[in-house]
């Protein structure tokens, strides 16, 4: 079973050819801004890699996203990623920019879709595809765990991993997220820690279980947001 294209389709025909094209060129400029990056890794990659489990949940922030398609592809490249990309018309874009590195995805957020995106989701994990969320995405705010993606865990009986992305040197953009643009050849440091069963972090109630996962992805996070 294949992910359902039908998002990628939608946006692919809202945005104009000449629109397309920019994508393109700056797909190509990203693959070749992130190959310049080096990548420092802990020891759970080796564990996820030999893990019995099919597919995994990968949570993130939504403002270390820009390296997340490199690290996938150059150190795990037998996993098949999908990411839950938001509905808004900024997640047009971002649809059709991940089309164009050949990357599927699924749209839906809390305020709108979200129902639907959950089943997809859900139906995506069960066909085999691990699933990528940015949990404060994408109005934010910054790190802040919405229940949403521990939903999903939850009903999917899938691990969850938490997963870092700590820069050498960066940018900061002044969005909402202070999003993260690594200065080209710098290194960057990945933390994860996988989550097996969601049972041992407490009670069933997604609300709590998010508030613990936040407290872990924010220990193995490193940010200064009193730094430009």
């Amino acid at each position: 079973m294949a992910v359902k294209e039908g998002a990628n389709k939608e946006a692919v025909r809202q945005l104009k050819w000449y629109q397309l094209l920019l994508l393109r060129v700056l797909a190509l400029l990203m693959g070749l801004w992130t190959r310049t990056l080096r990548f420092k890794l802990d020891g759970k990659l080796q564990a996820l890699r030999k893990s019995d489990w099919s597919t995994f949940i990968f949570i993130f922030w939504h403002n270390r996203l820009f390296v997340a398609p490199a690290f996938f592809r150059r150190y795990l490249p037998e996993r098949k990623v999908v990411p839950l990309v938001s509905s808004s018309n900024d997640g047009v874009w971002l649809t059709a920019f991940l089309k164009q590195m050949r990357i599927q995805s699924v749209r839906g957020s809390r305020y709108h879709r979200g129902g639907q995106a959950v089943r997809e989701l859900i139906k995506t994990s069960e066909a085999g595809f691990d699933i990528a969320i940015t949990p404060d995405g994408s109005r934010g705010p910054i790190y802040d765990m919405k229940a949403g993606a521990v939903a999903v865990a939850m009903k999917t009986n899938r691990p969850i991993v938490l997963l870092s992305f700590n820069f050498g040197k960066a940018l900061r953009l002044k969005s909402w997220d202070r999003f993260y643009l690594p200065i080209p050849f710098t290194s960057i440091e990945v933390k994860m820690e996988i989550v097996e069963q969601l049972s041992e972090l407490g009670s069933g109630d997604s609300k709590s279980v998010a508030n613990v996962l936040k407290r872990r992805l924010d220990a193995i996070t490193e940010d200064d947001l009193s730094t430009g």
